[in-house]
């Protein structure tokens, strides 16, 4: 590696704002330590909620704990440690298990930008997906609820893990976080199209890290991605955002938070984003999974940035005050996940008709049950509509959908570990 010209743009770059990557976030009341990773010796830091930690086995069987994978910048400006002191709280609020691997590659005396899956990076790669196997086996996290996340330079990690390892994570949200093309392989977009994508970067922060990041936003819907949200925040510059990752994520897992943020998300300001991204940030984000965007008009006002993007965003959130003003809706815990999909579905409707009207559910047009409620595997992967049909007290019957989609396990190891 040629690291005098590495280290010039590393330094110049990051030694201006190393004392401004302290975490800020508060402690949680939960475990935070440090482990070993047996194959591989690699060290990691793990952080269990503090329900987790209080509840007995039998209690934490009973529960979903989705896992939060966060891989941490450049060294010696950011560390294992640092990136899971700083989802302490979100993951007391959500009930996350958090892990952060101790990298090798995001460090001044290596390879950056990265333009080579060179050594350490995929030493990197083997430690995570070892470190994975290691937590999963120690804890009760729940593999089908896994996210992807970075700060900085660990982006460049997070979407090479999500490119190449789509069966081991559920989705993937970057925060002001770098991007490679050249690491990742077109070729295995068809795998990971489905799966949630946030991208967020901020008004005043690296200049690199906002190339990247609308480098990574352009890669995404050129490849066919179908569920990609971006959003620039207004005023901040690279600092830590957990708490947009942790909310973002919690809908996908189908979570709700235990108790108000530390920072309140719809206080934070964008300037610009697509209008799933600016709704998001808004608070106006349900549903979650949706189909391509349309082409035309509206799609290229979305990519527009200023006025006319917040424009769209705001008939979007219209849009959707409209539809939830609907008396019929279908809940769904989990709409996105790996085979085998455990799914738990309700109706959401006005409270009198859950004792006096008649649900009737359909899964892809099949008949699945009655009642205001039920649970469902889906083994085949894929794109599924779930239908609920409900005949109201007034004689009057209204449908509701939700699609929900299943990724394929292609890893035998991952799909043996799931029945654990």
């Amino acid at each position: 590696m040629r690291h005098g010209a590495y280290l010039v743009i590393g330094l110049a770059g990051l030694l201006v704002v190393a004392g401004g990557c302290a975490v800020p976030q508060p402690k949680g009341a939960g475990l935070l330590k440090r482990r070993l990773e047996p194959t591989t010796g690699r060290g990691y830091w793990l952080y269990l909620p503090v329900d987790y930690v209080q509840a007995d086995a039998q209690a934490r069987k009973a529960r979903r704990w989705p896992l939060v994978v966060s891989f941490h910048g450049m060294k010696p400006f950011d560390s294992a440690y640092a990136q899971a002191r700083e989802w302490e709280y979100e993951a007391d609020r959500y009930g996350f298990v958090v892990v952060a691997p101790e990298l090798r590659a995001p460090s001044i005396f290596a390879q950056f930008p990265v333009r080579t899956v060179h050594p350490w990076f995929r030493s990197d790669v083997k430690a995570t997906l070892a470190i994975l196997d290691d937590v999963l086996k120690r804890t009760d996290a729940d593999p089908q609820n896994v996210l992807a996340t970075s700060w900085s330079s660990g982006g460049y990690m997070a979407h090479y893990m999500l490119n190449h390892y789509p069966e081991r994570f559920t989705c993937l949200a970057v925060r002001q976080s770098n991007f490679s093309r050249a690491v990742l392989d077109p070729k295995l977009c068809e795998r990971s199209k489905y799966h949630p994508i946030l991208i967020v970067n901020t008004e005043n922060d690296f200049a690199i890290c906002r190339t990247e990041s609308r480098d990574a936003i352009r890669w995404y819907e050129s490849h066919g991605y179908k569920n990609v949200w971006w959003v620039v925040m207004r005023r901040y510059g690279h600092v830590r955002t957990p708490d947009v990752a942790a909310s973002y994520f919690a809908q996908v897992a189908g979570v709700q938070p235990k108790f108000p943020p530390n920072d309140v998300l719809v206080r934070r300001q964008a300037i610009d984003g697509n209008a799933d991204g600016l709704a998001f940030l808004a608070g106006n984000s349900s549903p979650l999974i949706r189909p391509p965007a349309p082409r035309g008009p509206a799609r290229a006002a979305a990519a527009v940035p200023g006025l006319r993007a917040r424009a769209v965003a705001k008939r979007w959130a219209a849009d959707e005050s409209r539809s939830a003003s609907r008396p019929v809706a279908i809940r769904v815990d989990s709409p996105v996940g790996l085979e085998p999909l455990y799914v738990v579905f309700s109706a959401e409707c006005p409270p009198a008709w859950y004792r006096l009207a008649r649900f009737t559910w359909k899964l892809d047009g099949r008949f699945i049950g009655e009642g205001s409620s039920g649970q469902r595997t889906i083994v085949e992967p894929g794109r599924h509509e779930l239908t609920l049909e409900v005949l109201a007290p007034d004689g009057r019957t209204y449908t509701a959908r939700s699609t929900i989609h299943v990724l394929r396990r292609f890893s035998s190891r991952a799909a043996g570990r799931s029945g654990r």
